[in-house]
């Protein structure tokens, strides 16, 4: 399965440019998120597209609900500008986080990796939902342990105090640290 590399116009949203992707097909619920795990310089892909698609009246299908899901990049500074991968949910994309109004748009199916997809998608809607809102000044401890440049190494009993959007500093030490994107991650609210 490989990717296709194809110039998007600017300013054209992501779900408008899938839209024409289905013949007999309307995409009916849609969501973007960055991967909070990627990683530049790896084959990780740094952004996920869900979408509900209805099949239209006149295909075999019609009435149907499924999920499409593409992982893609960008290059602004290139011709060829945009680059995905696209998979239904029948593939069983390792992508896993579907946005409520996609999962909730879907049709019941039998499709055996179909269901394990949606089931890891609402486990991980769960989770996301779960975990508790937090303001600039409020402590969270973590679900794993870190270890920073400089040889820092937290455990899962380390709190840190959240200061900017991606600044957060370690209490104990009285250290800022960055962590890019860890409200993607798991953590709690902690005491004072």
């Amino acid at each position: 399965m490989g990717s296709t590399s194809t110039h998007k116009e600017a300013g054209i949203p992501v779900r408008t440019f899938f839209a024409h992707h289905f013949t007999a097909g309307t995409i009916i619920a849609s969501g973007t998120r960055r991967n909070p795990d990627y990683m530049a310089g790896t084959i990780d892909w740094p952004y996920e597209f869900y979408a509900a698609v209805r099949f239209d009246d006149g295909h075999t299908n019609a009435g149907e609900v499924f999920a499409f899901v593409a992982l893609y990049a960008i290059a602004p500074s290139r011709y060829y500008n945009f680059t995905y991968k696209d998979l239904d949910e029948t593939m069983g994309p390792v992508a896993s986080h579907a946005p409520r109004a996609v999962l909730e748009a879907l049709t019941p199916t039998t499709h055996e990796h179909a269901r394990e997809w949606r089931a890891r998608c609402w486990t991980n809607l769960e989770l996301t939902e779960s975990k508790p809102h937090v303001r600039r000044g409020e402590r969270i401890r973590f679900g794993e342990p870190f270890t920073f440049a400089g040889g820092l190494q937290t455990t899962t009993d380390t709190e840190f105090e959240v200061i900017e959007r991606d600044v957060l500093r370690v209490v104990d030490r009285g250290i800022r640290v960055r962590i890019p994107r860890w409200r993607a991650r798991r953590y709690e609210k902690a005491g004072r």
